[in-house]
C-alpha cells in the first residue's frame, strides 16, 4: 500500500522518470530470475522437492502462472546454450515471449543473425 501513496504523490516528470527506472529494474530482476531458474532446472532440483517437472513446481511453488512459467522455462533453457540473449533481455531487446518463440529455431550457425533480426520485435 505504501508503494501506491508514493506514486500517488509523485509529479508527472518524477512518475516518468521511476516508471522508466522500475522498468529497467524489472527486466533486470525477470533476466536474473530466468538465469536462476534455468540452472534450477539443469540440477532438476524440482524433483528433490516432489514435483515430476520444473513446469509444475513453478505453478506451485514459485506461483507462476502457466504462460509466464512456460516462456520463463524455455527462456532459461534457451539463454543457457545461448548466453547472449541474457543481456538482450536485460536491455528490454528480447522478452521471455520472444525468446520461447525463437529458441526452437536457433542453432550455433544463425544464433547471431537470428537474435539480432528479433531484437526490439514483439510475438507478432
Amino acid at each position: 500500500m505504501v508503494v501506491m501513496i508514493h506514486a500517488a504523490s509523485l509529479t508527472d516528470h518524477a512518475l516518468t522518470a521511476e516508471l522508466a527506472h522500475l522498468a529497467g529494474r524489472e527486466r533486470e530482476a525477470t533476466a536474473a530470475f530466468i538465469v536462476h531458474l534455468a540452472e534450477f532446472d539443469a540440477r532438476r532440483l524440482y524433483e528433490g522437492a516432489g514435483y515430476q517437472s520444473m513446469f509444475s513446481y513453478c505453478q506451485a511453488v514459485l506461483r507462476l502462472s502457466e504462460d509466464a512459467a512456460y516462456n520463463r522455462i524455455k527462456a532459461g533453457r534457451a539463454a543457457r546454450l545461448f548466453p547472449a540473449i541474457v543481456p538482450m533481455l536485460i536491455d528490454g531487446q528480447l522478452s521471455p515471449t520472444t525468446v520461447r518463440l525463437l529458441a526452437p529455431h536457433l542453432t550455433a550457425q544463425n544464433r547471431e543473425t537470428l537474435l539480432a533480426a528479433a531484437a526490439g520485435k514483439g510475438k507478432h
